[in-house]
């Protein structure tokens, strides 16, 4: 990518779009296309191709549809797979007929097997089974990996798929539709507010998980667009990994919430351990900034002022 070559991100008022354009802007990027939802209806293919066909997007980073934690994959299966389908193929087929350079298609790690050989490399991806809680939706993103690939065997495409481990950040979804580490913040912060004795989380507390702060999510996105050049799957992973109840004590020190912490095991807990591994993307000369307890800062001061 060149200074003023032209960029799309899709999806940039979610917290890992808002995170690339940011992080785009930081690096001198001049040229940045942006929209929102009243402007531009990501399921509307004729808009879509529109949008393509006026703008001429030159590499496109794309993280669109609607996506959440175990809360909004049990309500909400055909929402997301409906959706997230019209969104991925109106976006790739657009990308396709209007001559994108680069394509970052990001997938989330519910991608992968729910029994998996940890850390999770790329080549165990569609060997096994997923985990049903989710998998309406990464069944929708297994679709947009395969559209990426078989464009990029049958057009000879640059469309390059990744995988994401947990993220967190400013502007993240505090409400039980959010990923875990956000609603467990929110009903933290909360539970202490109202000076409770417990308070009682989802699942068994044995679930690992990784979590990478999004401002590091964005720079190996553009690290990818800039110097990946293979078209197969790449993760896009760091951070660090806990179980939920190692998790929960992490924000009790941040939130400064003295209760105990319950967990109702008749919930269900999601994958046991989604560790993904990352050496691709250190070959690429990749190599976080953020540290955790410092993501973890911001995110509780994000909160708060999303409160006011």
């Amino acid at each position: 990518m060149n200074k003023d070559s032209v960029i799309f991100v899709a999806q940039n008022d979610d917290l890992i779009g808002a995170a690339i354009a940011m992080e785009l802007k930081n690096k001198e990027f001049i040229n940045i296309l942006t929209y929102n939802k009243d402007e531009l209806d990501l399921t509307d293919a004729s808009a879509v191709f529109s949008f393509f066909e006026k703008n001429k997007p030159e590499y496109v980073f794309c993280f669109a549809g609607p996506h959440g934690g175990i809360t909004m994959n049990t309500q909400y299966p055909a929402d997301l797979i409906y959706t997230n389908l019209q969104v991925q193929c109106n976006l790739i087929h657009s990308a396709y007929k209007h001559g994108v350079k680069k394509f970052l298609f990001m997938a989330s790690s519910c991608v992968y097997p729910k029994e998996c050989p940890q850390p999770i490399a790329e080549d165990y991806y569609m060997t096994g089974k997923m985990e049903p809680t989710s998998i309406a939706y990464s069944t929708a993103r297994v679709a947009g990996i395969e559209m990426c690939l078989a464009y990029n065997r049958q057009h000879k495409t640059k469309f390059i798929p990744s995988i994401m481990t947990n993220y967190f950040g400013p502007g993240d979804d505090f409400s039980d539709d959010g990923h875990v580490l956000a609603s467990v913040l929110r009903k933290m912060s909360q539970a202490k507010e109202r000076g409770d004795a417990s308070l009682t989380l989802w699942g068994s507390g044995k679930p690992k998980r990784q979590f990478m702060f999004t401002h590091d999510i964005a720079k190996a996105a553009i690290l990818i667009m800039q110097k990946y050049n293979e078209n197969e799957l790449i993760n896009i992973a760091g951070g660090k990994e806990f179980s939920i109840a190692e998790l929960a004590n992490e924000l009790k020190e941040i939130t400064g919430y003295q209760g105990e912490i319950l967990f109702d095991t008749s919930k269900p807990d999601g994958a046991m351990r989604k560790l993904l591994d990352n050496n691709k993307l250190k070959l690429l000369g990749f190599a976080e900034t953020v540290d955790f307890h410092e993501g973890l800062s911001i995110l509780h001061k994000d909160f708060i002022l999303s409160q006011k």
